[in-house]
């Protein structure tokens, strides 16, 4: 089981690398992480890579993506550098986009349970 995970976290590295490894040769403005997901997406949509083979570890690091920002966000608000740069412009943007995303993620939750409940 745990070896199952180790070659689906692997795979998902792999791209990673050669996403990095692309943008470095071919001197993309791109970043690399940006890259791999895209290899990946291809590969994936292609058939060359099963969802079967890295659902469990992608399942595992979408349940825990938010802990992993915890610490550099907390971080970047306690920086003075952060507070210094901080306009009300910018957090009215940040504040004002942020309401904006959550709407449109519930409004699409919605559509799709109403639509999963007709069928």
């Amino acid at each position: 089981m745990i070896f199952r995970w180790f070659i689906q976290l692997g795979i998902i590295n792999l791209f990673l690398l050669l996403g990095y490894g692309i943008a470095a040769v071919m001197h993309l403005p791109l970043p690399g992480s940006i890259i791999g997901m895209i290899l990946l997406f291809f590969f994936l949509l292609t058939g060359v890579i099963r969802l079967e083979w890295i659902e469990k570890i992608s399942n595992f690091q979408l349940k825990h993506l938010t802990l992993l920002f915890i610490p550099p966000l907390v971080t970047l608000f306690l920086s003075t550098g952060f507070i210094q740069i901080l306009q009300w412009n910018i957090l009215f943007i940040l504040l004002a986009s942020s309401i904006c995303c959550l709407l449109g993620t519930g409004f699409a939750v919605e559509l799709y349970e109403k639509r999963r409940n007709v069928e």
